[in-house]
């Protein structure tokens, strides 16, 4: 995410966008909900271990495969020039399907920031940006894609998703519908569109095949200073909503950064107007994260800070777009600083995941990362709970992807690791059984069914 005058670019890409399964649930005989369980250990993601590896995304299909991708300082395919995007993909037992393999086949310069979305049937997208390019834009920063169909093949070649060329697009974020379909977000320093003071937030959708649905367009209203980190999330029909952050507003947050929204169609045909998130405006709402169910309810969670610290706040929407129940703190242990948080949906039920300076769990040296699980009326399942079991040194910007059972896999940054990645920045990994799969599908007592709409 950023920024005018900013973090470091470094804390900036990893928040994940939504790995949406775009998939109606049923299910019958449903116990009372149990909290999230690990399922095996936490895992080394990267296999190329020489330099730093960073901003981990990640994407699942319905039945829970799923693929992570993450930025490389070098790479063990052809792109040694700076840093390459690199991915790869998982059953949903958690054994790799395949190595891992680079995504960009541009190799000049930068390609970093990548984030990444899947339909149903595990065909997934991979957007990032390019510090150069061969194509139209030449100038500066891009945002490419890469198609891939549900075996890990290419599909078709590295496109660019921009058509406004001056100055910087960066920070992608893409989300997929149950068709495939998909849209991506960016923000943009300049715009075709209204906004030329600083950075703008934009979008365009896509179909299946990869042609564009819409133009590019620009996705905030108001224009005064600047607007950024955008984030993505759809519903199985195409619906989506665009979230960001704003310094300024022209709602009732007009002291700091605030956290503004706005809904489109599937023809990416705005739905009213931008409005925004938070409620509270004391401080500072920035970094949000939106996920989306799919019938289009979605949740919000940013970061609020103020003279005490961070914390994660977030609310919930229905598909409207109206605010179900008031803004809520997401984080119980409040001791420093939590921050960066990432969300993630599935038949209704969602998590979030954030990283916390010290924890109430076993990780207390440095930067830990924590989640909590909420059922779909927004009642928490469960405590806040630690991700991390390897606890030396700093486990940070984590990404988070969901399947149609309720399963999640979070992915983060880790400065070491338990596995071969010993000297920086590795990607470590954790699977979590959901809401009914251990305790209840093992009897037979559960039994679902999906649909695509």
């Amino acid at each position: 995410m950023h920024f005018a005058a900013p973090r470091s670019s470094r804390q900036v890409g990893a928040r994940h966008s939504l790995a949406f399964a775009g998939l109606v649930i049923a299910a019958t005989s449903l116990p009372l909900a149990a909290q999230l369980s690990p399922n095996g250990g936490e895992f080394q993601v990267n296999t190329y271990t020489t330099g730093d590896q960073e901003s981990a995304a990640a994407a699942s299909d319905a039945q829970g495969n799923f693929v992570i991708t993450w930025t490389s300082f070098g790479s063990p395919g052809a792109d040694t020039s700076v840093s390459s995007v690199q991915a790869r993909r998982y059953r949903r037992t958690g054994s790799p399907l395949g190595a891992q393999f680079q995504v960009n086949t541009y190799t000049m310069g930068s390609q970093n920031f990548s984030a990444v979305a899947s339909d149903p049937q595990g065909n997934f997208v991979i957007v990032w940006q390019s510090s150069s390019w061969s194509g139209p834009d030449v100038g500066s920063y891009s945002i490419l894609g890469q198609r891939f169909d549900s075996s890990g093949n290419a599909v078709g070649v590295e496109f660019q998703v921009n058509t406004y060329t001056t100055d910087d697009q960066r920070f992608p974020k893409v989300a997929s519908d149950a068709a495939g379909n998909f849209v991506v977000a960016w923000q943009s320093l300049g715009s075709g569109g209204t906004d030329t003071s600083s950075f703008s937030i934009h979008a365009r959708r896509f179909d299946a095949n990869g042609a564009p649905i819409s133009n590019e367009l620009q996705v905030n209203t108001y224009t005064t200073s600047e607007q950024s980190a955008p984030g993505v999330a759809s519903d199985a029909l195409g619906n989506f909503v665009v979230t960001w952050e704003s310094y300024g507003s022209a709602g009732a947050d007009q002291s700091n950064w605030g956290v503004l929204a706005q809904r489109y169609d599937a023809n990416a045909v705005a739905l009213g107007g931008e409005f925004q998130v938070n409620t509270y405006t004391t401080g500072i709402q920035r970094t949000p994260a939106v996920g989306s169910d799919a019938q289009g309810n979605f949740v919000v969670a940013w970061e609020s800070g103020d003279l005490s610290g961070y914390g994660i706040k977030a609310q919930r929407f229905d598909a409207n777009g109206l605010p179900l129940d008031v803004q809520f703190q997401v984080n119980t242990y409040t001791t420093n600083l939590q921050r960066f948080p990432v969300v993630a949906s599935d038949g209704g039920s969602f998590v979030v995941a954030w990283e916390s300076t010290g924890s109430s769990g076993t990780d207390s040296s440095s930067k830990s990362v924590q989640a909590q699980r909420y059922e779909a009326g927004g009642a928490p399942l469960g405590g806040e709970f630690q991700v991390n079991s390897y606890t030396t040194s700093a486990q940070f910007m984590p990404a988070v992807a969901s399947d149609s059972h309720g399963d999640f896999v979070i992915a983060w940054e880790s400065l070491g690791s338990t596995g071969s990645d010993s000297d920086s920045l590795s990607i470590q990994a954790q699977r979590l059984d959901g809401l009914f799969r251990d305790d209840f599908e093992s009897a037979g007592t559960l039994r679902w069914s999906a649909s695509v709409p």
